[in-house]
């Protein structure tokens, strides 16, 4: 977990914690040494404002000299259970504004049926591999039925959920609710040996489209050509498209890494567009999406385009490895690293090269060519000799 602790004012720090899925959040702390002679540390809250005029309340009682020992003490022996100091922290804690916060409440709705009834003071490393390995042992559930017969739940799903349990009994040890936490290291397992590597073939992508619906179909071609995450392609709306421009321009809050983004239109994207832009004219569109259904913004494709590898015979094949195939795409083509990495967001050459994966037929594919080129040469050379 990253984190940033600095200073802003006597008795005053500032805490900045990176959350699961990449976004800051910031809290704010007082510290003081007290009338005993104790270090102190007093939560504030997230909004600078407050922190302050809370810090001057304790400053006072300290000038007082009230006991800040009996501020933690607790109706129950064992202290708050993870599910109490959870509503604490969705309350007030986080800012309800952030996209984070959604993909925090679920991956806390998979955790509390374990640890939710249990003290924080309880939740110890033996407990946290029993989750573990009860959880990787599940079937993937969608809409209460399971994915598909056999399929279970993936290790860097598990991950992700322990790191948030992780996150909030840090953040418990900082509240002084606990005083220390157990030892993840070893139970969240490495992820870099299942880093994935797969790309969509022209032959995949031509047999997946051609057992769709348009709609969907539409969808899929925005992400083969756009290298766009699903979410963010799903909730375009129609102002980010600059038709003059020949520009898709991403904000800040609407991509992951929290930086603009600007993704060339290229001419099958622009096919689509125009087919949309005509569609939405007979029928009303109040939501201002892009991708629509009947005039309905599309929220998801996933079980159609489930449903279109089944039909087709197509296995271990993501949606998000479109972002990867157009990305790989891209760098065939001979479009400078730089230039792919400010179409796709990435930010290091080490994130773009995990996204480059080139397969055995493109290789192939680039020798021909190279081999042709040569043979041609060599034969207009000959022939160049033979004149003189």
């Amino acid at each position: 977990m990253k984190q940033v602790f600095k200073r802003i004012a006597p008795h005053l720090y500032k805490r900045q914690y990176q959350a699961v899925n990449g976004e800051w959040t910031t809290l704010y702390y007082g510290i003081l040494v007290d009338w005993k002679g104790k270090r102190r540390r007093f939560p504030l809250g997230s909004d600078r404002k407050t922190a302050r005029e809370e810090l001057m309340v304790y400053e006072a009682r300290n000038v007082r000299k009230e006991d800040f020992d009996k501020d933690k003490q607790s109706t129950k022996p064992d202290g708050i259970t993870l599910s109490e100091w959870a509503a604490i922290y969705f309350k007030e804690k986080t800012d309800p504004e952030k996209r984070s916060v959604e993909h925090e409440r679920g991956l806390f709705k998979k955790l509390e049926p374990f640890f939710g009834s249990m003290a924080l003071s309880k939740i110890n490393r033996g407990m946290v591999r029993q989750y573990r390995t009860m959880r990787l042992q599940q079937p993937i559930m969608r809409h209460g039925k399971p994915v598909a017969k056999g399929k279970r739940v993936a290790f860097p799903t598990v991950n992700r959920e322990l790191a948030f349990l992780r996150y909030l009994l840090n953040l418990a040890v900082d509240e002084e609710l606990i005083e220390n936490v157990p030892k993840f290291k070893g139970i969240m397992q490495s992820e870099k040996s299942r880093k994935r590597k797969r790309v969509a073939s022209d032959e995949e992508y031509r047999g997946i489209l051609s057992v769709m619906t348009r709609p969907n179909q539409r969808v899929v071609t925005g992400l083969y050509e756009t290298a766009m995450r699903v979410n963010e392609l799903v909730k375009l709306t129609w102002d980010k498209v600059d038709d003059k421009a020949g520009m898709i321009r991403l904000k800040a809050e609407d991509v992951k890494e929290k930086a603009p983004r600007n993704i060339p239109i290229t001419p099958e994207m622009q096919a689509v567009l125009n087919e949309l832009k005509a569609e939405q004219k007979r029928v009303p569109n109040i939501s201002n999406r892009v991708f629509t259904r009947e005039g309905r913004p599309i929220k998801s494709i996933r079980a159609a385009f489930e449903l279109a590898k089944e039909r087709k015979g197509i296995v271990d094949l993501h949606l998000h490895d479109f972002r990867h195939t157009a990305i790989t795409q891209w760098s065939n083509r001979g479009i400078p690293p730089g230039i792919i990495m400010a179409a796709s967001g990435h930010s290091s050459i080490e994130m773009h090269k995990g996204y480059v994966n080139v397969q055995e037929r493109d290789l192939k594919e680039a020798f021909d060519n190279m081999f042709t080129r040569c043979l041609q040469e060599n034969s207009l050379d000959s022939k160049k000799a033979a004149s003189y």
